[in-house]
Formats: C-alpha cells, sequence, structure tokens
C-alpha cells in the first residue's frame, strides 16, 4: 500500500466513503495484482454458490405458492432488461433504469444481481430519482 497515495483515484479519503467510487478504485489499483485476481476469483465464487443456494430455497418458495394459489401457476413475467452496472454508480444505474420505464404511472421494477452489488443502495436512488 506504500504506493497508494501516489496512484489516481485511490486515497484514504475514497477509501472511508465505502461507496461505488471506493469499489471502482480498489479494482483499479489491484487490477494488474495476480493475488487480487486470485482472492477475487475466490471470493466471487462463493458469492455465485451462495446466490445459487438462495435461487433454490426462493424456486421452493415460488412453487409452493403456486400450488397454493397464491401465483397464477401460469404467470410468464415479462423478460429481464440487461443493464451492464460495471463501472457505474448506484445513480448512474438509477438513471438508466428510470429511463427505461418512462413515464409509466404504475408497476414493478425487480433488482436481480449478486449479493453485494448495489442493489440495496440502487433502490435508494430510484426512490430519490422517482421522488422528484
Amino acid at each position: 500500500f506504500s504506493n497508494m497515495s501516489e496512484q489516481p483515484g485511490l486515497s484514504l479519503t475514497v477509501l472511508k466513503q465505502q461507496n461505488a467510487e471506493t469499489s471502482n478504485a480498489i479494482i483499479d489499483f489491484f487490477q494488474s495484482n495476480q493475488d487480487f485476481d486470485k482472492l477475487a476469483k475466490y471470493e466471487g465464487d462463493l458469492t455465485v454458490k451462495r446466490d445459487k443456494e438462495d435461487d433454490d430455497k426462493l424456486q421452493v418458495g415460488i412453487d409452493y405458492a403456486k400450488d397454493k394459489g397464491v401465483i397464477d401457476k401460469d404467470f410468464v413475467p415479462a423478460p429481464y432488461v440487461d443493464i451492464d452496472v460495471l463501472g457505474k454508480t448506484p445513480d448512474e444505474v438509477a438513471s438508466v433504469i428510470i429511463d427505461q420505464v418512462g413515464g409509466a404511472a404504475s408497476g414493478v421494477i425487480v433488482l436481480v444481481g449478486l449479493s453485494g452489488t448495489g442493489k440495496g443502495t440502487t433502490v435508494t436512488k430510484l426512490r430519490q430519482g422517482l421522488e422528484s
């Protein structure tokens, strides 16, 4: 970390923010570090595994709700709109989503993604953007 102060974008101030800017600065700082790549892959694989387990549990609940008539068995959800969030701030992602929904009077927005990728923060930014 000795050269951290020399690296543009990564500073103690940025680290203390603990937000999307922090994450992007850390990724940029370590982008050519093989140990960081190994750790990132390991942690990413664990996240995917945990999220897959959550998916399986959710599907059991959905199937149960369908069997009980709470959810229409023939319901087919609208296809997802893919948004590449890599390198974007939650404000930028929320703006893209708001542009997608346009002036719809009502509806449901479903955010999907791996654990820790900013869905909760994006919801906060969506609420702020939609209320203004």
